[in-house]
């Protein structure tokens, strides 16, 4: 199945006007190393479509998320992964591959592409590495097109990074479904059941070696974009997020999660005194419970909410969503 993104009517809360996720894009070369010692997913089963959990390991801020849990998505092409595995909702969509993929020993029944993961590094600057062994593309009727890629997330910096290693891409119309080359792309919140952006999306389009990057926002068309041909060995595709502007330090102190939630928002902050209101997107304030800094919304409507806290120097909102 392939994600299919619609033009967006973006629909802001009145409440308050919330800044978009800014990354950066840097690329370079270097050696690719396949994962030792890493876990699989389907340890030894063949796939199409696969629906894997993965634990990060470690909490992962992106956008306005936070996570310890990563899926790669079943209604999905094999190659795009959320914080959610749910279809539909709002969602982060991490997009390191965006071809339809298989296991590239489908026809036989024996597994030929292992797809794993392992987190490594002392606490406070782990890494989450995600593989995907050897894969075939599913329009490739050679059945021979393969590929080797990685998506790495960063604890603390929370930088994103997708690794690309050997290919071989000798029929590229199918394989590629098309297009000149992989749609590869960072989408900082996506409304899957209005198809439409709510936050900041990057994609790379151009010279694999050294792609431009289309920011989209809310407010623009959505328009898929392709690179001219496959990465070349030991590319790396690397995403950190813009540093806080002065202006911003107010909305990092305090921080909210998981998000999106289902019972229990949990509020981190170093702050004693506060108080606390939510509201719903028709600007309704709402009734939850608070207790040690744990929000039950599991009597909520599913939806977008907005957080409010106030303290005696100021006021910060935070938007999260319940499912």
């Amino acid at each position: 199945m392939r994600i299919k993104l619609l033009l967006p009517v973006f629909l802001l809360f009145l409440l308050v006007a919330n800044a978009q996720s800014v990354y950066n894009f840097e690329t370079e070369n270097n050696t690719y190393v396949n994962l030792t010692g890493s876990t699989s997913l389907n340890d030894g089963s063949i796939w199409d479509d696969p629906g894997y959990t993965i634990p990060i390991g470690f909490s992962f801020s992106f956008g306005t998320y936070t996570f310890n849990t990563i899926y790669i998505l079943e209604w999905s092409v094999g190659g795009v992964l959320s914080s959610s595995p749910v279809d539909g909702g709002i969602v982060p969509l991490f997009v390191p591959m965006g071809q339809d993929l298989i296991d590239l020993g489908f026809s036989s029944g024996v597994s030929q592409s292992n797809i794993s993961y392992k987190t490594e590094g002392a606490s406070g600057s782990r890494i989450l590495k995600i593989e995907w062994n050897n894969v075939g593309f599913y329009e490739d009727s050679t059945e021979s097109d393969f590929m080797n890629f990685q998506l790495w997330l960063y604890e603390g910096s929370n930088t994103v990074e997708f690794h690309y290693g050997p290919s071989s891409i000798n029929n590229p119309s199918e394989s590629f479904e098309g297009e000149t080359g992989p749609q590869i792309s960072l989408i900082t919140s996506f409304n899957i059941d209005l198809q439409q952006l709510e936050d900041n999306a990057y994609f790379l389009s151009g010279n694999p070696v050294n792609p431009t990057v289309i920011t989209l926002t809310p407010a623009d068309p959505i328009e898929l974009s392709y690179l001219q041909g496959m990465m070349p060995n030991g590319t790396i595709y690397r995403f950190l997020r813009q540093p806080l502007s002065v202006e911003d330090f107010s909305q990092n102190d305090f921080q909210i999660y998981p998000n999106p939630t289902t019972e229990y928002l949990n509020i981190k902050t170093q702050l004693s005194n506060y108080n606390y209101s939510i509201y719903n997107s028709l600007g309704q304030k709402v009734n939850v419970t608070l207790f040690e800094n744990k929000v039950d919304v599991s009597n909520l409507s599913n939806g977008i909410y907005l957080i409010k806290i106030e303290t005696e120097t100021g006021e910060v909102s935070k938007r999260f969503i319940k499912q």
